[in-house]
């Protein structure tokens, strides 16, 4: 039996080995991502308040100071999306309501609305050419009332040493059209400026806990540099439309250091030196505190000085026959503090990797009497 048992076996065909369930590439290294997909998309609110006077201002009693009242609203969505591997772009709406007092003042003749509405679109595009190399273009539109903007920009980034140093090159061309008035309000055509901005930076690692960063940017500007309302008053009672140079050349340097504590926080400190061919010399301090409170919280704590000299050509009164001149309060000398905070929470979700929530809030003031609040809130998913 045992004999014939074997030979039956031996006379059946082979049987094949089982393989097993099958997994495909799928299964293994799971689903590749999509070809096009949103990286984040945020909506944030921010509301400014603004008072105080400066002799630029038609908007108070004869000879100054006016009224520099503003209030904006303004809301803005950033959508953050990537094409492929290599494309990123950045989609930033910001639509502002702006209410005001100087403008309003020749508002009957000229149409410069009190209330004004302004929008812009502003798209970024970054490429990466390869690991080490990236390239970015942005374009804009800004549109309002009385103001039309046009900007382009090119940058190159390039990192070296495994990415502990990182080199930034840029060019930015902006181009703004916008109408012209009389003393008395009356629209008296069009007028343009021209803006040209280089920059170079370069961000380095200078120990595991610490980054740093400095950078240089050269802006030249042509053509009506002033808003086409600003007024001077003159020593004999009236006032005359400000008259500024129709060129300024201007020079930034900045550094910044990046710390983390041990405490799980952060702290940043920042310095920018300003300087122009109109007699302005500026000097800037920013402190920043970051401070995690819980897993997904954090806050943020910020102070801010600024002083610069005034303008060569700045004056509070002026002979009718002058040239150059201009009382505009910001290219005054004066002193300026921001003191702010913001507390931010992310969560996880199950629709989106997180959900970003921050509200914070600004004080501005300054030394010639100028004082600004402003509130923000914020609201975003990160996929």
């Amino acid at each position: 039996m045992l004999a014939a048992a074997a030979a039956l076996s031996a006379a059946a065909p082979a049987r094949a080995a089982d393989p097993g369930p099958a997994f495909s590439d799928t299964d293994i290294l799971g689903a590749p991502p999509p070809y096009f997909r949103f990286e984040s998309v945020s909506l944030r609110f921010t509301r400014f308040d603004q008072t105080g006077t400066g002799y630029q201002s038609r908007a108070g009693p004869k000879g100054g100071p006016g009224s520099e009242a503003l209030a904006v609203d303004e809301a803005q969505l950033e959508v953050v999306a990537k094409q492929g591997e290599r494309i990123t772009y950045r989609l930033w709406v910001p639509v502002d309501i702006v209410t005001a007092a100087s403008p309003d003042s020749i508002d009957v003749v000229s149409s410069a609305s009190r209330q004004n509405e302004a929008a812009s679109v502003d798209l970024t595009t970054i490429y990466e050419a390869s690991p080490v190399t990236s390239l970015s273009v942005r374009n804009g539109l800004h549109n309002e009332e009385n103001w039309r903007s046009w900007n382009t920009s090119l940058g190159v980034t390039r990192s070296f040493a495994e990415d502990n140093t990182v080199v930034e090159a840029g060019v930015t061309q902006i181009s703004d059209w916008f109408d012209k008035y009389t003393l008395a309000g009356a629209h008296d055509g069009h007028t343009a400026r021209s803006s040209t901005s280089g920059s170079l930076g370069v961000t380095q690692i200078l120990s595991p806990t610490t980054v740093g960063h400095v950078d240089y940017g050269l802006t030249l500007q042509r053509g009506q540099l002033s808003n086409g309302w600003n007024i001077v008053p003159l020593t004999s009672g009236g006032v005359a439309l400000e008259v500024l140079p129709e060129g300024r050349v201007r020079h930034a340097l900045s550094g910044r250091i990046a710390q983390w504590l041990p405490w799980n926080g952060a702290a940043h400190a920042a310095y920018r030196f300003y300087v122009d061919d109109w007699g302005i010399r500026a000097h800037t301090v920013d402190l920043e505190l970051y401070q995690r409170v819980a897993s997904v919280a954090y806050l943020r704590f910020g102070y801010r000085f600024h002083r610069q000299t005034g303008a060569s050509f700045f004056h509070t009164r002026v002979e009718r026959d002058f040239t150059i001149a201009t009382a505009d309060s910001d290219l005054a000398a004066f002193d300026a503090q921001t003191l702010g905070a913001k507390v931010a929470v992310d969560v996880p979700v199950r629709f989106a990797r997180s959900l970003h929530v921050d509200v914070g809030a600004d004080r501005y003031f300054r030394t010639n009497d100028l004082r600004v609040n402003v509130f923000s809130c914020g609201f975003g998913l990160l996929f």
